[in-house]
């Protein structure tokens, strides 16, 4: 019974908080650093999330956060990965998780970090490369649904943090890299 009411409040707050918060069709990833390498340019970005107490208070719970970050050029550079933010209840410390999807699929996971603005901070940012004579350069970063395990249950966070997709085009013009 007790489980039942919990379902009916948890939706309840899901159905406020995308009732009052505004919308917006797209994001964007900012570039936070450009590095020319010997083979390749590195691009440092940036997911512009807002973030705010309601997303706080679900990671907290237990709920991750994860995207499904795509990057692509004109010369068939791909990657594919998952990055998710998640919190271990027992300690509240948080981790990042990046699972690679190309052909050999491997995951990193971070160190435990103590304080979520910190997390958050690292979260947000990530590299790609790319190859020095690519063009064009296209990063996309899609919002997943969390699953939440104890109510056997998908979360939509797209509408509490404003929006689903966030991406970047940028187009390199002789050595100038510009969006």
């Amino acid at each position: 019974m007790l489980d039942n009411i919990a379902d009916g409040f948890l939706g309840l707050f899901m159905f406020l908080t995308q009732w009052l918060s505004p919308h917006s069709s797209d994001g964007e990833i900012r570039i936070a650093a450009v590095r020319e390498l010997t083979a390749v340019t590195a691009v440092e970005c940036v997911i512009s999330i807002e973030w705010n107490d309601r997303m706080s208070d679900l990671l907290d719970a237990g709920i991750p956060v994860s995207f499904a970050i795509m990057s692509y050029s004109d010369k068939g550079d791909t990657v594919r990965s998952i990055r998710t933010l998640s919190c271990d209840v027992a300690d509240y410390t948080y981790m990042i998780s990046d699972s690679l999807l190309n052909g050999a699929d491997s995951v990193y996971t971070s160190k435990k970090i103590p304080q979520i603005f910190r997390a958050v901070k690292l979260y947000q940012r990530f590299e790609r490369t790319f190859s020095r004579d690519a063009s064009i350069l296209h990063v996309e970063a899609v919002l997943l649904p969390s699953r939440v395990n104890r109510l056997n249950r998908s979360i939509d966070l797209s509408e509490i943090c404003d929006c689903r997709k966030f991406s970047l085009h940028l187009v390199r013009k002789g050595t100038e890299i510009r969006q």
